[in-house]
């Protein structure tokens, strides 16, 4: 019997993606207080392909994440045969108890880096005491747009295009990108003009036209939507607007480095209320390399 211990943090992707990349029979989501929403989310997403078992635990006593460790794998784990520990997430306390335990039963453990364009599995196994390094493995797509909204924050509602400029980025970017969500409402409150999807790599649109397009309300509903409590810090952010940003918009360009979105501008639709193919192939092309570099 396979089982993966996983250290659940506030972002839920890190653990999220082994879980569905390579199945267990069993994934035990090690959790507290504060990341039992997340656990849940993650139950709720697993469930019933694999059976699921949430232990709580303390964020910061070393002494008792070892201990509540060691007393489920004692109860349920089969002797530590199958075992294994994702130590991606969780506080650095929780991770540090979890190797002592994974060492302890000689288990092998993995790693997940999330912060680039791919997700990368690193993979370790102790000899003699002590880790060495075996492989790193490339995930392949393993999530929809609507798995990642759900581990994210639960409740989401797709209500489709508010405007035509958002039918028409929705439009150019089909086929381009392997997955495209026209309008959607996050948690009942925030509203989101487009999600888009290649492999692994998700991405925010907020689309905005003329008096709009000169402001600050796109970049700051981005900033909100992908805060760490809503959509997290590995969705990317990008605010496609219909007319190009003169230099009398410096502050705006600076905002938008300084929060991590991406500007796109389109300015064809403002003069025709279509996009040109130039348009179209530039939107294609940037989003594309946001999402996957």
């Amino acid at each position: 019997m396979k089982v993966t211990i996983s250290l659940i943090g506030e972002q839920p992707i890190p653990n999220l993606l082994p879980l569905r990349y390579q199945p267990p029979d069993v994934a035990v989501l090690v959790h507290t207080d504060r990341t039992r929403r997340v656990a849940q989310r993650l139950e709720e997403l697993l469930a019933p392909k694999v059976t699921v078992r949430l232990l709580p635990t303390d964020p910061y006593d070393v002494g008792k994440i070892r201990e509540d460790l060691k007393k489920f794998l004692a109860g349920e784990s089969g002797g530590g045969e199958g075992l294994e520990f994702n130590l991606t997430g969780g506080t650095k306390t929780m991770v540090l108890a979890a190797y002592e335990v994974a060492r302890e039963y000689n288990a092998p453990f993995l790693y997940l880096q999330s912060e680039g364009k791919q997700s990368v599995l690193y993979r370790y196994r102790f000899k003699a005491g002590k880790p060495h390094y075996e492989r790193r493995e490339i995930i392949p797509e393993v999530l929809k747009i609507k798995d990642y909204l759900e581990a994210h924050v639960g409740d989401c509602k797709v209500t489709g295009a508010r405007h035509k400029f958002e039918e028409e980025i929705g439009n150019a970017l089909e086929g381009a990108v392997d997955e495209v969500m026209i309008g959607v409402t996050l948690a009942g409150a925030l509203e989101v003009d487009l999600v888009v999807r290649k492999e692994n790599q998700v991405g925010v649109i907020q689309a905005k036209t003329g008096g709009r397009a000169r402001s600050k309300e796109g970049l700051r509903e981005l900033n909100a939507a992908c805060a760490r409590e809503y959509l997290g810090i590995y969705t990317r952010k990008i605010l496609v607007v219909d007319q190009r940003w003169d230099p009398t918009l410096t502050n705006l360009r600076d905002l938008a480095e300084a929060w991590g979105i991406k500007v796109i501008e389109l300015p064809s639709f403002s003069q025709s209320g279509s996009l040109s193919d130039e348009d179209k192939k530039r939107l294609r092309s940037e989003v594309i390399k946001v999402l996957t570099g």
